[in-house]
C-alpha cells in the first residue's frame, strides 16, 4: 500500500506504510519483519529520492532490533562562591520548555527518564574531584608518566576571557531538543529524544565565564536539567576570576585538576562574545561518562556481577546520558607528563559508557601546542567514543590540525564484554580538515557516516604532524555504512585513495562494510576534476544479518552538494 498520511514516529509524507493490528498483518513481500516490541507499525520508507539530496528513512527495522538482542566569576550561585552565574531566563520560557518536553513523547522516550536518581555523577575518583587541581608533583605511575618527561606547554594562546554575556541571558538554540537525525535518537528501550537540560527551570541555567564556574555550575545542579552557557575562554589552568595562572604540575594534576566531567541530562553551549568570538575551552579535557560504579575496583568484574544478578544492563549505574553539546571551539590539552614519548594520555573529549549523546557545531584541534612544539608525542585523541558507549551522533562539526581524530571501541581483546553490539554512532556533515589519522577508526562499531568533506595533504612540504595518513578505518568487528562522501588528498594517485581515504583490507576483519557514492580529488598529475568512487576498496559487501539499516530519518546530498554546505556551515561560532 502507498499513500499519503501521518505515520510512525511522528513522520509524513508519501511512505509505503501499514499499520498492525489484531486484524491486520503485514505482507512479508512489502515489509521487512516486524522486529520492534510495539505492534503499531510494521514499517515505513520513502516512494522515491532526488539524486541531490533525498529524505531517507528507515525501510528495515529488522537490524535495530537484531542487534540489541544480539548485546542485549562576575556572579556567585548559592552553592559555591565560585559557581556559575545563574541566567534570568524569564518563567515564560521555562514554562514553553515544559510544554515543549511534554510533547516530545509522541516522537520518543525523553532521554532524561532514562538515568535513575541514584546514578552517581562520576565527578569524584577516590579522594580526586575532576576539575579541582592537586598540584601534585611528577611521578612514575605504573611505570608511565616518567617525570623526566614532563613539559610545560611551550606556546599560549592569545586568551579571548568575557565578563559579559551579548544575549543577555536568553539564547534562541539552548532549549533545542536534539534533532531527529541520527544514532542518538535510538536506545535499548526504544526510539528516543534527546533533550539534554532543555526543561531546566530557571535556577539550572548557568551562564559561566571561567572553569571554577562551569565545574561549580554541574556540581550544583548534578542530574537535574541543565543548560551552561559558555561565554569567552575556559582554562582549568586559571584561577581566581582568571587572574591566575598555573601550568598543570603533574600527570595526575592533569587527569583531575585538567578535566570537566558532564553529568546525564545538560546542554553544554558556547555563546560568541561580544567582539564574535567563539566560546573556546583550552587546556581541558571534556570527560562524558565514566566506567567503574561507585565502590567497584574492575569495571568488568562489576558489570559481570550486576548482569549475574539478572539485571538490566541498562540500569547499570555507571551510565551518563541525555547530553548535548553545540557551538564550542575546544582545543585539545598539550599533556604535560605523557605515559612515554609515543603515547600522550589527555583527549580533547572522552565518552566512556555515554548513551544517547548528540555533539553539534564544535570546532576541535591542537590549538596553539602542536606536537611539532615537541620532539614526541603531547596529544591523544581530538573525540573518543569508548568502553560501551553507544547512541551517539557528531555532526556539522570541524576537526583540524590533529593526528589521532577519532576512536571508536579503544581494543580488540578484552572490550567484547563492554562494547560489542555497542557503539551505534553517527557522523555526519563534518569537515575533516589536515588530519594524520582516524577519521575514524573503528572497532566493534555499528557507525554510519555520510555527507562529510575530508581534506588531506601528503605533499613533501606538508610538517610530518599534518601530513594524511589515513582515513575511514575500519577494525575488528566494525560495521560500517559510509555514503556520499568527498574526499580531497592532494598528491595522492586516484588508485592510492584505497588504503588512505579508507583503508581497505589489511586484514583489519571488520563484519560489514558498505560504501557508496563518493567523490574523490587530487592534483596529482594536475587533475582538476572529481572522479565518483564507491570506495569499497576490497571489502567483501555483507550479507544476511550484517547488514543493517539506519532506523531514522537522514537528508543525504550528493557528494559535491555536500562538500559545499560542509564548508560553509560546519563548525564552531555558526549558531548565534
Amino acid at each position: 500500500m502507498a499513500g499519503t498520511r501521518s505515520v510512525a514516529l511522528g513522520k509524513s509524507g508519501s511512505f509505503v506504510y501499514a499499520t498492525k493490528t489484531d486484524s491486520f498483518a503485514c505482507i512479508g513481500s512489502a515489509f521487512p519483519t516486524n522486529t520492534y516490541t510495539t505492534s503499531a507499525w510494521c514499517s515505513y520508507g520513502p516512494l522515491s529520492s532526488s539524486s541531490s539530496s533525498a529524505a531517507v528513512s528507515s525501510a528495515a527495522a529488522s537490524s535495530v532490533a537484531a542487534s540489541s538482542a544480539a548485546s542485549s566569576s562576575k556572579a556567585a550561585s548559592s552553592a559555591a562562591a565560585s559557581s556559575a552565574a545563574v541566567s534570568s531566563a524569564a518563567a515564560s520560557s521555562v514554562a514553553a520548555s515544559s510544554a515543549a518536553a511534554s510533547s516530545v513523547s509522541a516522537a520518543g522516550i525523553d532521554a532524561r527518564t532514562l538515568t535513575g536518581a541514584s546514578t552517581p555523577l562520576q565527578n569524584v575518583s577516590g579522594s580526586y574531584t575532576y576539575g579541582v587541581r592537586n598540584y601534585l608533583a611528577p611521578a612514575t605511575i605504573d611505570g608511565l608518566h616518567n617525570p623526566t618527561n614532563y613539559k610545560a606547554a611551550p606556546v599560549l594562546p592569545t586568551w579571548q576571557f568575557a565578563t559579559v554575556d551579548p544575549t543577555g541571558g536568553v539564547l534562541s538554540f539552548e532549549r533545542a531538543t536534539a534533532p531527529q537525525n541520527g544514532w542518538h535518537t535510538w536506545s535499548r528501550k526504544g526510539k528516543v529524544v534527546v533533550t539534554g537540560g532543555s526543561a531546566a527551570a530557571a535556577n539550572r541555567v548557568y551562564t559561566v565565564f571561567n572553569g571554577q564556574q562551569l565545574v561549580a555550575a554541574l556540581a550544583e545542579a548534578g542530574l537535574e536539567p541543565k543548560i551552561v552557557r559558555v561565554v569567552g575562554h575556559i582554562d582549568l589552568r586559571w584561577s581566581a576570576n582568571n587572574t591566575v595562572f598555573k601550568e598543570y604540575t603533574s600527570y595526575m594534576d592533569q587527569k583531575y585538576g585538567g578535566s570537566i566531567m558532564i553529568p546525564s541530562n545538560t546542554t553544554l553551549v558556547g555563546i560568541n562574545d561580544a567582539q564574535g568570538r567563539t566560546a573556546r575551552i583550552t587546556g581541558t579535557s571534556i570527560l562524558i561518562g565514566g566506567e567503574l560504579a561507585n565502590g567497584a575496583a574492575d569495571a568488568q568484574a562489576g558489570y559481570n556481577a550486576w548482569i549475574a544478578a539478572g539485571k538490566d544492563s541498562e540500569d547499570y549505574p555507571t551510565w551518563t546520558r541525555n547530553i548535548i553539546i553545540r557551538n564550542l571551539q575546544i582545543d585539545a590539552p598539550w599533556d604535560v607528563n605523557p605515559e612515554d614519548s609515543a603515547n600522550a594520555y589527555a583527549d580533547g573529549m572522552t565518552l566512556s559508557r555515554a548513551q544517547n549523546i548528540y555533539i553539534d557545531h564544535i570546532s576541535m584541534g591542537d590549538g596553539d601546542t602542536p606536537d611539532s612544539l615537541a620532539g614526541d608525542t603531547r596529544h591523544d585523541g581530538l573525540l573518543d567514543i569508548v568502553r560501551g558507549s553507544d547512541y551517539t551522533t557528531v555532526t556539522n562539526s570541524y576537526f583540524f590540525k590533529h593526528h589521532k581524530t577519532t576512536l571508536i571501541g579503544n581494543g580488540d581483546s578484552g572490550r567484547a564484554w563492554s562494547d560489542d553490539g555497542r557503539l551505534h554512532v553517527t557522523l555526519s556533515n563534518n569537515f575533516y580538515d589536515r588530519l594524520e589519522s582516524r577519521l575514524p577508526l573503528n572497532r566493534y562499531g555499528q557507525v554510519h557516516m555520510f555527507n562529510n568533506y575530508i581534506y588531506g595533504r601528503t605533499d613533501s612540504s606538508v610538517p610530518a604532524d599534518l601530513k594524511f595518513g589515513s582515513g575511514v578505518d575500519p577494525r575488528y568487528k566494525s560495521n560500517m555504512l559510509v555514503e556520499n562522501m568527498y574526499f580531497e588528498i592532494t598528491a595522492l594517485a586516484t588508485d592510492s585513495f584505497c588504503k588512505k581515504g579508507i583503508d581497505g583490507g589489511n586484514g583489519t576483519n571488520p563484519i560489514g562494510f558498505r560504501s557508496s557514492g563518493h567523490l574523490m580529488l587530487t592534483d596529482k598529475g594536475g587533475n582538476t576534476t572529481p572522479v565518483a568512487w564507491d570506495g569499497q576498496c576490497g571489502y567483501a559487501v555483507p550479507t544476511g544479518a550484517n547488514v543493517w539499516t539506519p532506523p531514522y530519518a537522514y537528508t543525504l546530498q550528493t557528494a559535491a552538494a555536500a562538500k559545499a554546505s560542509v564548508i560553509s556551515n560546519a563548525g564552531a561560532g555558526k549558531l548565534k
